[in-house]
């Protein structure tokens, strides 16, 4: 805005700085970096320029900036979803247009997009799980409406849950937040396409693989998947279990809770029933032991994937080995694995070798898929390293929901949608 200053000269007036929004961003950025837990109200205010006093002018709390960059970007995300399903008829295009609108809101804003996706399995954990399920639900129930659409006109499989089928897809595409650009090999508009023909259509082709009932899969149990679900434990240690054990356990279930930055080694040893003293010489620091932890599951995990190639089954069995034991991987390790990877800063662990080991994971997922390919167990026009990227996460972020579904369940419900897709086939 302008206006006369002394002798008839224009003088110019800044609008001034939205300090709330200021503070958001920063806010973000630092959460998306480092985590809830490992970020401070002070580092906050000197991202934003302010004094630490000064920023509890704008918010009561760390937490009341969190739940802010959550609620806006629900609202966001639900006012898109509306947007592209106004007049949408075909479930189909409307399943590619909220997947389409979900990735642009991750192009748009991808640190705010990992933020929402770690903390809300935090969130679920506390007590503000009915806070998160009133705002997720508003989401999900769009979600769930196009597939029961869907499966009402017939265009989706008849066996189908909706709200199970829904969950799953929603997830997966959600989860493609912590690594998901524009700038990547698919704009959202190709993605959502590319997503589409993959849940629909499944990985297999359809003379190269006999599709089981869901229903059956599912039984008496159909799953109301929760909007905050429980956390995933593991079989607490038995009473005489090794003092590693019990550490490890302890310290999985904290992590999972509260997050690594903020968990004390004090808390852990209290959880795990040993002395303060004595923790330093079962695991060495706390970094130690979250490097152990993540290096002890990938490499379960692939000495699990050596011995299916061991057996020498066919792609499509050894693709269903692939989902069973990251199922029951993370299963028996809890939301902890899936979730430090995004938490845990370069100087905490060692990331070169944590990142060999994952990226020997996502080698065997991308030669599996090849060689189905190749065998013509699975479709042609794949691509291998897109398509165990959105599966391998999809799995990983689900399972915080595991306790709904025996382990069991949970393996063959990915296994035949992933497989055999969603939509309708004619018999």
């Amino acid at each position: 805005m302008n206006s006369e200053g002394e002798n008839g000269r224009m003088r110019t007036h800044t609008r001034p700085v939205d300090r709330r929004s200021e503070i958001l961003r920063h806010a973000c950025a630092l959460f998306a970096r480092q985590g809830y837990g490992g970020t401070t109200v002070r580092q906050i205010a000197e991202a934003a320029k302010l004094l630490s006093g000064s920023l509890y002018h704008h918010f009561p709390s760390k937490e009341a900036i969190l739940l802010d960059i959550l609620e806006d970007f629900f609202a966001e995300t639900l006012a898109r979803h509306r947007s592209t399903l106004d007049g949408e008829k075909d479930p189909i295009a409307a399943l590619r247009g909220l997947i389409r609108a979900t990735l642009a809101v991750i192009v748009r804003n991808p640190e705010a997009a990992v933020v929402v996706v770690g903390e809300c399995r935090r969130l679920a954990l506390t007590e503000r799980a009915q806070w998160l399920s009133e705002r997720t639900a508003r989401n999900t129930e769009v979600w769930h409406k196009v597939i029961a659409e869907g499966v009402r006109t017939g265009r989706l499989r008849a066996d189908l849950e909706a709200e199970t089928a829904a969950h799953v897809v929603q997830t997966a595409v959600w989860a493609m937040a912590q690594w998901y650009r524009a700038a990547g090999r698919y704009d959202p508009d190709e993605a959502s396409h590319v997503l589409v023909d993959l849940f629909v259509h499944g990985v297999a082709r359809p003379d190269a693989y006999r599709r089981r009932d869901m229903r059956a899969i599912l039984g008496d149990t159909a799953v109301r998947l929760p909007a905050a679900p429980a956390l995933v434990r593991r079989a607490r240690p038995t009473e005489g279990a090794d003092a590693r054990v019990r550490i490890g356990h302890a310290a999985g279930l904290l992590f999972a809770r509260q997050g690594y930055a903020v968990t004390t080694t004090r808390q852990i040893a209290e959880l795990a029933g040993v002395p303060v003293g004595s923790l330093a010489h079962h695991i060495g620091s706390k970094e130690r032991l979250l490097a152990d932890m993540l290096a002890g599951f990938f490499q379960e995990l692939l000495d699990g994937f050596d011995r299916d190639e061991a057996a020498g089954t066919r792609p499509r069995r050894r693709f269903e080995g692939l989902v069973a034991r990251t199922v029951e991987g993370l299963a028996g390790h809890g939301v902890a694995s899936v979730m430090l990877l995004n938490e845990a800063s370069a100087e905490d662990v060692p990331t070169a070798e944590l990142r060999r080991l994952l990226g020997a994971v996502e080698d065997v997922w991308t030669r599996v898929i090849t060689d189905g390919m190749r065998d013509r167990d699975f479709r042609a026009d794949l691509d291998p390293v897109f398509v165990q990227r959105v599966v391998r996460t999809a799995i990983s972020t689900s399972s915080v929901a595991y306790p709904a579904l025996p382990v069991p369940d949970v393996t063959a419900l990915y296994q035949e949608i992933v497989l055999g897709g969603i939509g309708a086939r004619p018999e």
